[in-house]
């Protein structure tokens, strides 16, 4: 179902790269959405939700006892997110979304699942780049088939770290945002990185080409559930941006991720940061 999903979006790319206007509908910002107050920063496509529903209704048909659920289709919420008993799919049908409006192809389908409550299988497809990553708990993880592991960074010197920024334009989100980058290079971190998907940036530490990834304030459990058994079955682990334990809440949250030791000392560089006092324990509650 991935797949299937993904072939919708890599067909809406490709019919908006050709300039044809029926994809306006499936990609243009004259088709967007805009969360209130957010100054169109945090877009939502007629694709997300033709995505969506194509995924949900699919995987419906085979599993009708199980929940769902999906970026566009679940409300806002906040604190914790409380994982029944029930196997729950947790969905992101197109991660990226403001890429996609661009043409740039880091966007991504996402789909995690938990059973019991717990995190068990991940899957992440990016179909412009062609790159499939998935991942069962304790059955490792693979890009395009092929097993994968986490980079061998010892620390921030010799790690390629991205970030996201998030969709709060608030001062002190951007104050902090900037200021955490501005400690990584004085610590002499070796590159950075800013892609615009929370899933690209975990399919990508898991095999390596990245060697961390950190953010505040993503868009919600969507956008790293997949990612956390994919990265975790690629031998990385998953933090608070400042190195606490992660947790998968209902609303925007935090992560931090790579292997266990460049985690550590990214941490150590990000704890240092002072917080703006006007913040909460997330920046996505701005």
């Amino acid at each position: 179902v991935a797949l299937e999903a993904g072939r919708m979006i890599r067909e809406a790319h490709e019919a908006r790269e050709r300039g044809e206007s029926e994809a306006l509908s499936h990609g243009n910002v004259k088709d967007n959405q805009t969360f209130a107050g957010e100054r169109q920063v945090d877009l939502v496509t007629a694709t997300d939700k033709a995505c969506e529903d194509h995924i949900i209704s699919t995987l419906k048909q085979r599993y009708p006892a199980h929940v769902f659920i999906g970026e566009e289709s679940s409300a806002t919420a906040q604190g914790p997110l409380i994982l029944g008993a029930a196997p729950t799919w947790i969905i992101d049908p197109l991660d990226g979304t403001t890429n996609f409006v661009h043409g740039y192809p880091l966007v991504t389908v996402s789909i995690g699942l938990a059973v019991q409550g717990e995190l068990v299988l991940g899957v992440i497809y990016n179909p412009i780049l062609n790159e499939l990553a998935a991942a069962t708990r304790g059955g490792g993880a693979t890009v395009n088939d092929r097993p994968v592991h986490v980079g061998s960074a010892h620390g921030v010197a010799s790690a390629l770290v991205c970030n996201n920024f998030g969709a709060s334009r608030a001062a002190g989100v951007n104050a902090l945002n900037t200021n955490r980058l501005l400690a990584l290079l004085e610590d002499g971190v070796r590159g950075l990185r800013n892609s615009g998907s929370a899933a690209q940036n975990m399919l990508h530490v898991a095999c390596g080409k990245l060697d961390a990834y950190y953010e505040e304030g993503f868009g919600g459990p969507w956008d790293v559930a997949a990612g956390k058994v994919i990265v975790e079955e690629a031998g990385g682990v998953c933090a608070t941006v400042t190195g606490g334990e992660f947790e998968l809440r209902a609303g925007k949250g935090e992560v931090l991720c790579g292997n266990r030791e460049v985690v550590a000392d990214i941490a150590r560089v990000l704890k240092a940061v002072p917080r703006p006092e006007a913040l909460g324990r997330t920046v996505g509650k701005e």
